[in-house]
């Protein structure tokens, strides 16, 4: 059964493969796909935007599709970065055409919105919606881990993961990217998003 994981990033095309390859699973990434034009994300919300890549991707290739959007939403931010959590400092055009803003800049423009602001008040969530279509079935799922921004950024900055350094998990009393393989498991979203409905789709796509 073969799935296309919609995402160019390796670390969650890895994330992805790992949940679901072990059930049968043959799971393929963008960069399979030389051809794919990247989907406009001009949803609202987190789960909008993974609806549009799933839909959009499966119009493209063809092939059965999950798609996921999530982030970070700050609450005295006013919930920024939020939908545009990878793309809120970015310099483009309308042809697309630009600089990206790095995971170091995204990361020290959250800490430079809280500068001053006590710990109680800088309350925060990271979490992801996720879709899949296949021509005829949508599936959706959204999952939240509740937490609160560090003073600085923590460690190294996982590439691809701009956030996790100054994301402080209350539970464990340090950032995400610091969590043991162990830790990461309990809170991982994505791979919660994942569980929860990989059976459905294999029971899709088995009668597919």
């Amino acid at each position: 059964m073969r799935l296309l994981i919609a995402t160019t990033n390796p670390a969650k095309f890895d994330e992805a493969r790992n949940v679901l390859e072990p059930i049968g699973f043959e799971c393929m990434g963008l960069k399979d796909f030389s051809g794919a034009k990247p989907i406009s994300e001009t949803g609202d919300t987190f789960e909008e935007n993974a609806v549009l890549k799933a839909k959009g991707y499966f119009s493209q290739i063809g092939i059965p599709c999950i798609a996921d959007d999530g982030g970070l939403e700050v609450d005295y931010l006013g919930g920024k970065p939020g939908v545009h959590s990878h793309r809120w400092l970015d310099r483009r055009d309308a042809q697309g055409l630009g600089r990206e803003a790095s995971d170091k800049e995204l990361a020290e423009a959250v800490l430079a919105g809280l500068q001053g602001v006590p710990e109680e008040k800088r309350t925060a969530r990271l979490g992801s919606s996720i879709a899949f279509w296949d021509g005829e079935h949508l599936l959706l799922r959204e999952t939240w881990i509740n937490g609160y921004i560090a003073e600085k950024i923590l460690g190294d900055i996982t590439p691809g993961f701009p956030y996790r350094s100054i994301f402080i998990i209350p539970k464990f009393g340090k950032p995400y990217s610091e969590l043991t393989d162990e830790e990461h498991e309990q809170v991982n979203f994505r791979r919660k998003n994942l569980y929860a409905m990989k059976d459905e789709i294999a029971k899709i796509l088995s009668m597919r």
